[in-house]
């Protein structure tokens, strides 16, 4: 068990850390995390005008949660298993149109942050990630979410906000997950 003390009664009054990422650096430049690949776990290349997702963070293989947001990505790397350990990956505002299905080959996979990009395509091997809690694909053109949706047990809360959809679409959405999860839509729209 990780413990991180919390006030000046560190001696005294500490507190355990769960199901958490491992506390560290935060890396913001990738030629430094390069420099100290194995003990990165935590690296934000937000806002770095990104075009391509850089192949080099592939070498980062304790990597826990990776923040590529605000980029123009186009897409992943087929090789993104390599990331074996990534518990959260954060691509929100990039340029995806969909979200392939080497998705599915990270299996630690907790959180994923996709919305505002113009993904129109959610692959059937989302399915695969069965640790997933949370999924944000708001501010996409999703037409539709694979019938695998529903092996996402572990899931707590789904974002679709600012999606058009009609409410037939919706109630197909809701009918796949639990009635556990914390669902956010837009109001429906009579389209289809």
């Amino acid at each position: 068990m990780q413990w991180q003390c919390r006030t000046l009664l560190s001696i005294v009054l500490c507190m355990p850390l769960q199901g958490f990422p491992q506390q560290g650096k935060v890396y913001k430049k990738l030629d430094r995390a390069l420099e100290n690949r194995d003990s990165v776990f935590i690296l934000q290349l937000k806002r770095d005008r990104l075009e391509e997702f850089p192949m080099e963070i592939l070498q980062l293989k304790k990597l826990e949660v990776l923040d590529l947001s605000h980029n123009n990505l186009t897409g992943l790397p087929k090789d993104l298993s390599a990331l074996s350990n990534l518990q959260e990956l954060v691509l929100t505002a990039n340029d995806l149109d969909s979200l392939p299905a080497v998705i599915g080959d990270l299996p630690k996979l907790k959180k994923l942050y996709v919305g505002n990009n113009e993904i129109y395509h959610v692959s059937h091997r989302i399915g695969n990630l069965k640790d997933l809690t949370h999924l944000e694909l708001w501010s996409n053109n999703i037409y539709y979410l694979p019938n695998e949706i529903e092996e996402l047990h572990q899931l707590e809360e789904l974002d679709l906000r600012g999606i058009q959809m009609s409410e037939e679409h919706q109630d197909a959405i809701k009918a796949l997950i639990s009635d556990a999860v914390r669902v956010r839509m837009s109001m429906s729209c009579d389209c289809d």
